[in-house]
């Protein structure tokens, strides 16, 4: 029997799209065989299984586990029904009461140039605050720094336990801050929650003057929607769906933000640096805004695990009662 024999038998009996689906399951893994070794014939028929059940059963793979009494069997949800999934419980949670939308994060930035031996961290906590008439109040903390690990706080004090920041830098932390809509805050409640809705309404905004591809202003106006204004969670699931779905982003799962929490994440941007949104799996939560080193191919580029070098790590996002101390 040649290999995928299986694929070729079931495809007739299903859908155009699905049958493209299954094509390109089938390429991948031919592709895949040919850098590896001949597999096993028994092997390749529950590769071909796995392939047609990825189609069948809505963005799962279903292996089974040959050589066993049980038949037992193990499935791996791909990626962007891991997203999808996380957008679905966003989605159905409701916007939220308080008086004030309030947002906790770390920006950490990784630094190696300085110090050859060990790697840095800066960190600067800052909360924004904003109240339902759309008045703002951001307070920043000062810039920590530290080794980042205990091997590179050990080559710390090897090194003489030098100083972090040099004098012309001050220990300070710039902020990036993303593209903005145009619109005062006020609005922002009130976005489309269905993807191509809030995608016309974005572009709307958009400056033609040649600066930026439609594809990445959306990217940095969803990443200031998701960071920096009090959107709704029903718009919120909507952007990962837009972002998902512009070309050149890649979906991996199993990404780590600095602070070690794992989630699915949307990439985007071109090799090694890639910006990545790491999303809770089971809430929908916006984990981190991270910019990582990310080889072009190969298991890191597949799975979204890169070096980080610049993060904004989100400890508490949505309505309260508390205030802002005055």
């Amino acid at each position: 029997m040649k290999e995928f024999q299986l694929i070729d038998e079931v495809m007739p009996d299903l859908p155009p799209a699905d049958q493209a689906r299954a094509m390109a399951v089938r390429a991948r893994m031919l592709g895949g065989a040919r850098r590896r070794h001949r597999l096993p014939a028994l092997s390749r028929v529950a590769l071909a299984a796995a392939a047609v059940s990825l189609v069948l059963f809505g963005g799962f793979v279903t292996v089974s586990v040959l050589g066993g009494s049980g038949g037992e069997t193990a499935a791996v949800r791909e990626p962007a029904a891991v997203l999808g999934a996380a957008a679905d419980r966003l989605a159905a949670r409701p916007p939220g009461t308080g008086a004030w939308w309030r947002r906790e994060m770390l920006h950490v930035r990784v630094k190696t140039k300085d110090h050859p031996t060990f790697t840095v961290e800066w960190r600067v906590k800052e909360v924004l605050w904003v109240n339902r008439e759309g008045r703002q109040r951001t307070e920043t903390g000062d810039v920590v720094a530290r080794p980042r690990t205990a091997a590179d706080e050990q080559a710390w004090k090897d090194a003489g336990s030098p100083k972090l920041c040099k004098p012309s830098d001050d220990c300070r932390l710039g902020r990036t801050f993303f593209t903005p809509l145009g619109l005062t805050l006020k609005p922002v409640a009130g976005l489309p929650t269905d993807p191509e809705a809030l995608k016309a309404e974005m572009l709307r905004h958009f400056p033609a003057n040649g600066v930026d591809s439609q594809e990445a202003w959306l990217w940095g106006a969803a990443t200031w929607l998701l960071l920096d204004a009090e959107s709704t969670p029903g718009t919120r699931a909507a952007l990962y769906r837009m972002l998902a779905d512009l070309p050149g982003t890649q979906v991996a799962d199993g990404v780590t933000d600095l602070d070690g929490r794992t989630g699915v994440a949307l990439m985007y941007g071109a090799s090694p640096a890639r910006r990545q949104i790491v999303i809770d799996r089971d809430s929908g939560d916006l984990l981190a805004v991270q910019d990582a080193l990310i080889q072009a191919d190969g298991q890191a580029s597949e799975s979204g695990n890169g070096e980080v070098f610049d993060s904004y790590v989100v400890k508490r996002l949505g309505w309260t009662d508390e205030a802002p101390q005055e």
